[in-house]
């Protein structure tokens, strides 16, 4: 409530919840008159119904811009299956369009990132496993008051930790970073640079030779583990077993190891 000092009466104020509350009981009420008619005018309430629930569809949306597909791409996904979910919707004692509609539109985004907006595919299990990241990451940092762990995000999706850690590792996936980039603030060299070209047998041989002085200062295990990865091509689990200790510690070494041979070839 506000005061009008004027008439020294209290105003209500109209909130956005307010708003979405008269959106919502209009789109209803069009859609049980549209059930109930026939022919032109049924045509005619639908489409009303529709256009007025353009901003659910919007803000549905909105939830997944910056994810490497453009803005006007996702809105139009979204129009698209709230027409299927307007015609689609038989009005009943209780229902609401509004539960209807929202998975109905959100089911179509993800399926339309599923599909089509993959820069490096896949498999369908990972993408299906970020989804479900995506939507439970939130509301376990609010729970935490942190970002949550992989192990505190695989329980709370019944999953397991290297399930969550290699489908957290594909996120690029949607949006990969430029080789354009530079490695790192105020560096003059770009990732695109740190990448050998095939044909060029002398740029090769360079890199070899700049990472050999590098592997050869590794620890005995740092260099176990570059060889079981990158030679024997074992996986981290693998590899954790054979040194004993976890996949995730596995993870944490191999980044450190890269780092450093990146900063290698940097030089």
């Amino acid at each position: 409530m506000s005061f009008d000092s004027r008439r020294s009466q209290p105003t209500a104020t109209v909130t956005d919840t307010d708003i979405r509350n008269d959106q919502a009981a209009l789109v209803e009420r069009l859609l049980r008159e549209a059930a109930a008619a026939t022919g032109r005018q049924r045509e005619d309430l639908l489409d009303q119904a529709i256009v007025a629930s353009v901003p659910l569809a919007r803000t549905l949306a909105s939830r997944y811009y910056r994810r490497g597909v453009d803005a006007e791409d996702l809105d139009q996904v979204a129009y698209e299956h709230l027409v299927k979910a307007a015609r689609s919707y038989r009005p009943a004692d209780g229902s609401d369009f509004r539960s209807f509609a929202i998975p109905t539109v959100r089911g179509g985004i993800r399926h339309h990132f599923r599909d089509h907006a993959w820069a490096v595919r896949l498999p369908r299990r990972l993408q299906e496993i970020q989804t479900r990241i995506n939507a439970t990451e939130a509301t376990l940092a609010a729970d935490l008051q942190r970002w949550p762990s992989y192990h505190e995000l695989a329980e709370a999706l019944g999953l397991d930790v290297d399930e969550v850690i290699e489908a957290q590792r594909a996120q690029g996936c949607f949006n990969p970073s430029s080789l354009d980039v530079p490695l790192h603030d105020g560096s003059s060299i770009t990732r695109g640079q740190q990448v050998a070209d095939p044909a060029d047998t002398y740029q090769l041989v360079d890199q070899i030779e700049s990472l050999r002085p590098v592997i050869d200062t590794l620890s005995d295990r740092d260099r176990l583990i570059f060889k079981r990865r990158f030679l024997d091509h074992q996986t981290q689990a693998e590899i954790g077993h054979e040194i004993g200790v976890s996949q995730m510690q596995v993870s944490r070494l191999l980044g450190r190891i890269m780092l450093q041979l990146r900063l290698a070839l940097s030089v």
